[in-house]
């Protein structure tokens, strides 16, 4: 029983650290996406400046301002469309870590078992890892909320330009930096307490002790 658990618990945490793994891969895709998409939508933006435009171009080409407009749309609208299908591969990760937490618990013996059974793991009990997976798991979960609360924002700016006040809720575009910076770098969540303010172990700390507990010496 206890060479069956340990098996099943090691390979429990493999897919709790490969999903991390996949997780951070998917959002370094999107980082690339997310910021070709806030400079299409700024470029969109000033391009509506009449100031933005030689004086001696428009008489020439009149609906160049429109035309331009309509390209930057379909563009901003392709990559918002596979910045939405990062999320979803992000959001699968999650899950994916969260079966397997919930996993280690299935490894415990039944309620009311006299059976000996010998934790398999050396940093802590399955149910303590399960409890960190799923504590993870909250981690990463506040993490892409934050990323969707950002596409949702470009989502409005995209579906403003189909109205005549599109220039009344512009992007901010220091602010803008600000949030691709919160994408590139994911500020707090390694840093992320697992166990509440009363508790100094972090999502890092939680990934040392994966790597430890599966003889991982380097990310």
């Amino acid at each position: 029983m206890s060479s069956n658990a340990e098996r099943h618990s090691r390979a429990a945490l493999m897919d709790i650290y490969k999903a991390e793994k996949s997780w951070d891969g998917w959002n370094s895709d999107a980082v690339a996406i997310v910021n070709d998409l806030v400079n299409i939508l700024l470029q969109a933006i000033n391009s509506q400046e009449p100031s933005v435009w030689h004086p001696s171009i428009l008489p020439l080409f009149p609906d160049l301002s429109t035309k331009y407009l309509a390209s930057a749309m379909a563009s901003a609208c392709q990559k918002l469309e596979q910045l939405e299908h990062k999320i979803t591969m992000m959001n699968r990760q999650i899950d994916r870590m969260q079966t397997a937490a919930e996993s280690l618990i299935k490894l415990l013996p039944p309620e009311g078992s006299t059976a000996v059974f010998v934790e398999p793991l050396v940093l802590g009990s399955l149910m303590r890892y399960a409890d960190l997976g799923q504590r993870a798991c909250d981690a990463y979960r506040d993490a892409v909320k934050k990323r969707t609360e950002h596409i949702d924002e470009l989502r409005r700016t995209i579906q403003g330009f189909e109205t005549t006040d599109a220039l009344t809720d512009r992007l901010d575009s220091d602010m803008q930096l600000v949030k691709l910076s919160s994408w590139l770098h994911s500020p707090g969540l390694k840093s992320a307490l697992l166990l509440g303010p009363t508790s100094t172990l972090t999502l890092s700390d939680f990934d040392d002790m994966l790597k430890f507990e599966l003889g991982i010496e380097e990310i």
